[in-house]
């Protein structure tokens, strides 16, 4: 049986480059911009942990990153928070508090009004930064009964549903960088099992330590320039990416019913796993060809009809090689010349947000669907050559393309992921229709309303009204569908501004009036954001602006609504727009953040490197640095050469596993030793920076066994015309000594 379709109904995103909406990050999209800086000295002292060498201990190759600005900061108050417990709760938790209202605004759903339903939140998260710094021994004097309830991720998704009184599911999802992409298919099962009636789902990433780095590093999975150049030839691995992104989801139904704004439908989701493929930690072609021919076959849609698919696309030449075939093989085949299906990956934009990195995906593949365009792909200059493009049928857009309907059927994309560990998930989106709807006469008096929950933030909310108005996309927006929303689709705050008006020009004049503290017919303000409720006895004081009608009954009647607003007297809505109206998407809640932030200046200077601890790992020299190895085999006798490569591999693989130093079996393939794909990357980006040599990935990834590795070392020096000049005696006996 085909599922009803899931409709994304609203989305809340911060991402690199001052994204702060959907509307900024579609901005970043189309004109293909790159988010990516230096890392920030907030985070730490790039400086200090930076080398260039990617087997200096202790240091990272690269410098750069996607990142958030005033992830310190926090709107407490909003959520009745206190600053004690607001320090120690984990900044991801406080973004996602926040990202989650804007989302719930801009899907027009009145959180007050989801209080105890069964709303579920599944979020991707396994980021633990703030927590190591919350249990640091050097903070131990701060820890109180706050901190262990706001460190662990399991409580991240629970916060949210403890702050907004939901009831359903409310699950972390840790599956590597497939996080929150897997946390979209749950919602999605969530809803289709009848679990919940409404779902959150997203995921967030913030990097605070350079912990992680420095081991990614040693593992080699950075890029040195700090660029994701999906499926190019220079792919050189991914750069780290800080985001948050949720979307509200709802059955089509529903959301039809309700006059939601749609940006896409999910058609179906699949997740696998690859079970005991090649490698624990590598991608595997097949595993993922399963994944989405089973999410095809459960939407009943042929795989040809997709026009663009937003990759993992990480930027790892093996990655990328991998998933680029698994693609094709599916959604590739039976297509002719000239009907390639389109792929890319956000990550060129922004980063690779980790457990944020499917909700990124997502929310771009569902823009595109809603914008019907395909933005571009950046970096790539010259297709990776080991992707047979043609045979699969597969290209990647570098400019800003159209997506159309196919069949008179709205356009079809999809999302696809994997994780460290094997997890594979893919995800269909469709486009929906343009609903039309009628919209009031035109110059027709309309009550528009604004509150807050502090006068600072209504001017705020004023401000973003204002640039919002002047903005050419609020054009096509209609003044009666703008007093809807804030009617009907918008939580009411004790802070209040009520104005009637009819026309758009009119509003920005009275806001900006209201900015100036003047007064303005038909305006009403109440700055004190008591609780002053008349209830039916109709009673209450004098509002602060002087009532001027307008001639007609509408506005008159409006007046009396607008002074009754101001006076928090409780109104039914419906009643003014009994034929209902068109929901519209409006600024979101400007918020009144403070840093909170709990740290000892003992661990601050520690994890930004301005203490001495981190140049002690200086002094730690490895065992594979101590000697030349291109000078020792060029002096070497032609019958030793092999023998002494053959040593030097088993000193890095002894190193690598952190074993006593053994004879190790050098006809052995590399996996019966526990050399995993990462390892196995290490290994080969290790020889080939020492050896300055050549040795297709591929090569390891296979598994070959020392003495294969040897000979390929040998051959590819000889290449290089290494002559040798003069005899060492014993050399084999020195690098021997270097693994006891």
């Amino acid at each position: 049986m085909i599922p009803e379709p899931i409709a994304i109904v609203g989305i809340g995103c911060r991402f690199p480059g001052g994204v702060r909406s959907p509307a900024s990050f579609w901005n970043l999209l189309q004109n293909g911009r790159d988010a990516i800086t230096e890392i920030p000295s907030d985070r730490w002292n790039v400086n200090k942990f930076y080398h260039p060498d990617p087997v200096e201990p202790g240091k990272m190759y690269s410098r750069w990153g996607g990142f958030l600005d005033q992830i310190d900061q926090f709107d407490a108050k909003f959520f009745g928070i206190s600053g004690a417990e607001a320090a120690r709760i984990d900044p991801q938790q406080r973004l996602l508090l926040e990202t989650t209202w804007e989302a719930l605004e801009d899907a027009g759903q009145v959180p007050e009004h989801l209080a105890g339903s069964d709303t579920g939140v599944f979020i991707g998260v396994l980021n633990r930064d703030y927590s190591y710094i919350q249990m640091d021994e050097r903070n131990r004097d701060a820890i109180n009964a706050h901190t262990i309830v706001s460190s662990n991720l399991n409580l991240v998704p629970n916060r949210i549903s403890y702050c907004f009184d939901f009831t359903g599911p409310s699950l972390p999802i840790d599956a590597g960088c497939a996080s929150s992409l897997v946390a979209v298919h749950f919602a999605c099962s969530s809803l289709w099992n009848g679990e919940c009636s409404l779902a959150l789902a997203g995921g967030v990433n913030i990097i605070f330590k350079p912990e992680i780095s420095i081991a990614m590093s040693k593992a080699f999975l950075l890029s040195a320039d700090g660029r994701c150049k999906s499926f190019d030839a220079a792919a050189d691995g991914f750069v780290r990416a800080e985001g948050v992104g949720v979307v509200v989801l709802k059955p089509l139904s529903h959301a039809l019913a309700d006059g939601d704004a749609i940006y896409a439908t999910i058609r179906s989701s699949a997740v696998s796993q690859n079970g005991r493929g090649s490698s624990f930690t590598a991608p595997e072609a097949l595993a993922q060809q399963a994944v989405m021919q089973k999410a095809y076959q459960r939407a009943g849609i042929l795989p040809q009809q997709v026009q663009y698919v937003e990759t993992q696309g990480s930027g790892s030449p093996m990655g990328d090689e991998i998933e680029a075939k698994a693609i094709g093989a599916v959604i590739g085949s039976d297509r002719s010349l000239g009907n390639e299906c389109a792929i890319g990956s956000v990550k060129t934009n922004i980063g690779h947000m980790e457990a944020a990195a499917g909700i990124g995906g997502l929310i771009k593949a569902a823009l595109a669907v809603n914008h019907r365009q395909i933005p571009p792909n950046l970096h790539f200059q010259t297709p990776n050559p080991k992707i047979p493009w043609e045979e699969l049928r597969l290209r990647v857009p570098q400019s800003l393309e159209p997506l159309t309907n196919k069949d008179n059927q709205p356009p079809i994309v999809s999302v696809n992921g994997f994780g460290l560990g094997g997890t594979n998930v893919h995800v269909i989106l469709q486009g929906v229709e343009s609903l039309t709807s009628d919209t009031a006469i035109a110059n027709q008096p309309q009550l528009f309303l604004m509150s807050a929950r502090s006068p600072e933030a209504l001017k705020a909310f004023a401000k973003a009204y204002i640039e919002f108005l002047s903005q050419d996309s609020s054009a096509r927006i209609s003044l009666a569908d703008i007093c809807y929303t804030t009617s009907l689709r918008r939580s009411h705050h004790s802070y209040r501004l009520a104005m009637v008006v009819d026309s758009k020009k009119q509003l920005v004049e009275h806001l900006v009036a209201f900015l100036a503290q003047e007064s303005r017919p038909s305006m009403f303000l109440e700055q004190q954001g008591e609780q002053r409720g008349r209830g039916a006895e109709g009673q209450g004081r004098i509002p602060q602006f002087k009532i001027l009608n307008f001639a007609t009954e509408r506005a008159q009647i409006l007046n009396s609504l607008a002074e009754r607003y101001t006076l928090e007297d409780s109104i039914d809505w419906n009643a003014l727009y009994p034929h209902g109206g068109c929901f519209v998407r409006l600024p979101s809640y400007p918020w009144q953040r403070q840093r909170y932030w709990q740290e000892s200046e003992a661990s601050r200077q520690d994890r930004l490197g301005e203490s001495n601890t981190a140049q002690a790992s200086n002094a730690v020299i490895s065992n594979g640095s101590q000697i030349d190895i291109i000078k020792q085999w060029s002096v070497a006798a032609n019958s030793q050469r092999t023998d002494l490569l053959s040593t030097y591999i088993q000193a890095q693989i002894i190193q690598a596993l952190e074993c006593e130093p053994v004879q190790l079996d050098v006809q052995k393939p590399l996996n019966s030793m526990g050399i995993d794909s990462l390892m196995a990357v290490s290994l080969r980006n290790h020889i080939v920076t020492n050896l300055k040599i050549e040795l297709p990935i591929e090569q390891f990834i296979a598994s070959p066994s020392i003495a294969e590795l040897a000979q390929a070392c040998h051959e590819q020096l000889i290449l290089k015309n290494l002559i040798p000049t003069i005899q060492i005696a014993n050399v084999v006996e020195e690098i021997e000594e270097l693994t006891l």
